[in-house]
């Protein structure tokens, strides 16, 4: 088999420990296009405190909101119902005569409690009720701490974000054919010193079964010292490519993804940012070549991210197979 015997060839530049099952094939990604990993888990799993602040710290800001919004309304409603409980006629300031009307009375006082806002027409009139209140005042500001603790948590977490071309394009490159993908900052952050790792992951036959293997592909650059601009990524198909002369049907069969690391160094945070991105077969455009993104405007470079993705159709040049190494 041809994937076998190519294998054979790079097996000095195989990346044994990567992470990720040798097992696993299908069109599974290993990395998700957000750069998270594709795995989830299941069966018993004992709930931490640490568990949950690190849930609410990655989470998506919507869910976040309503995490948020929600834990406001229950915590409300359960000492409304506390307060309903106790006696409406110990809430000085209440007028509801109708159930849901005491009930709405009861809720408002708890949020002006929870909040420590206290508008003044609603107030407790006897211990017991003072006593919930006092203890709900306690809480809003235990909550409400906690809380901001986590908006300062997700804002002051660096994180790089970088804009990954939707698809990987076979185009022209030096005479021959090079594999291409396009990426560029989406923030006005100064990154410097980025740095560059792309993973072939292909399935290849050993001793009758199927195993995937991981490689470092070779690019036609791997650093730069300033990422102020867009950066195409070019790995050139020649003869020391591990897929050469690959049509997309031998990728697709050989369940091929490519994963795609970045690290740099963000002078605003002070820290190290990462981007991770995934491409598959299906992600493969083949006679294609990137239209600039970039031009000059008023003295100064202006970079048109919306063409992030906007490429044209090329003739590629023809690709003369070498025998394989035995």
């Amino acid at each position: 088999m041809k994937f076998a015997r190519i294998k054979q060839r790079f097996v000095k530049d195989e990346l044994h420990d990567l992470g990720f099952s040798e097992k696993l094939t299908g069109n599974n990604r290993s990395l998700n296009t957000d750069g998270s990993f594709n795995v989830k888990h299941s069966g018993h799993e004992r709930l931490t405190l640490e568990d949950v602040y690190n849930s609410l710290i990655t989470m998506s800001w919507s869910k976040f909101s309503v995490v948020i919004l929600l834990w406001f309304i229950l915590i409300n409603t359960f000492f409304a119902c506390l307060y309903l409980m106790l006696g409406t006629e110990y809430l000085n300031g209440a007028r509801g005569h109708e159930l849901l009307e005491q009930f709405l009375d009861c809720f408002f006082f708890s949020a002006q409690t929870l909040s420590t806002v206290g508008y003044g027409h609603l107030s407790p009139s006897n211990y017991w009720m003072s006593g919930v209140a006092a203890f709900e005042c306690l809480l809003g500001l235990l909550g409400f701490a906690l809380a901001t603790g986590l908006l300062y948590g997700r804002f002051s977490r660096p994180a790089a974000k970088i804009l990954f071309s939707d698809n990987l394009l076979v185009a022209p490159y030096k005479g021959g054919q090079g594999l291409m993908f396009r990426m560029v900052n989406g923030r006005k952050t100064q990154l410097i010193e980025t740095e560059l790792l792309v993973i072939l992951s292909l399935m290849v036959e050993e001793n009758g079964q199927m195993v995937r293997r991981f490689f470092e592909l070779p690019l036609e650059r791997t650093k730069v010292n300033f990422f102020p601009m867009s950066w195409t990524v070019v790995h050139p198909f020649d003869e020391n490519s591990l897929i050469y002369g690959y049509t997309a049907q031998m990728l697709k069969e050989s369940d091929m993804e490519l994963l795609v690391s970045l690290k740099s160094f963000d002078e605003i945070y002070s820290q190290t940012v990462y981007a991770r991105y995934s491409y598959i077969t299906e992600d493969i455009v083949w006679g294609a070549r990137f239209i600039p993104m970039i031009k000059k405007q008023n003295g100064h470079a202006l970079i048109e991210l919306d063409k992030l993705n906007h490429h044209e159709e090329v003739a590629l040049p023809l690709v003369i197979l070498k025998s394989e190494e035995h």
